[in-house]
């Protein structure tokens, strides 16, 4: 697989993992939604093309695969489940 088919398949995990992130889980992600996106997408290229490096040209699956993971972690660092709570149950006075 080329550099350039393992780029666009890094670019639809991420956009699929922030995508995936910002309208599935909205409570939990409170900035603008294409930050969450450009977040997965970045993050999926990032760590794809540094898994490239570290397999070499013979593992596409597992590059495409640490991208993905890699991708989720780092959108996960966006969320923020203590104002999901706030907003579900308010405090009292």
């Amino acid at each position: 697989m080329s550099m350039t088919v393992e780029l666009i398949a890094f670019s639809i995990a991420g956009l699929a993992i922030g995508l995936g992130a910002a309208v599935l889980l909205s409570d939990l992600f409170p900035a603008p939604r294409v930050v969450t996106v450009l977040t997965g997408l970045c993050s999926a290229l990032l760590l794809g093309g540094i898994a490239h490096t570290a397999f070499g040209d013979g593992h596409p699956v597992q590059t495409v695969v640490c991208a993905a993971l890699g991708s989720a972690a780092m959108v996960s660092l966006l969320a923020r489940p203590d104002q999901r709570s706030a907003r579900h149950h308010p405090k009292h006075a």
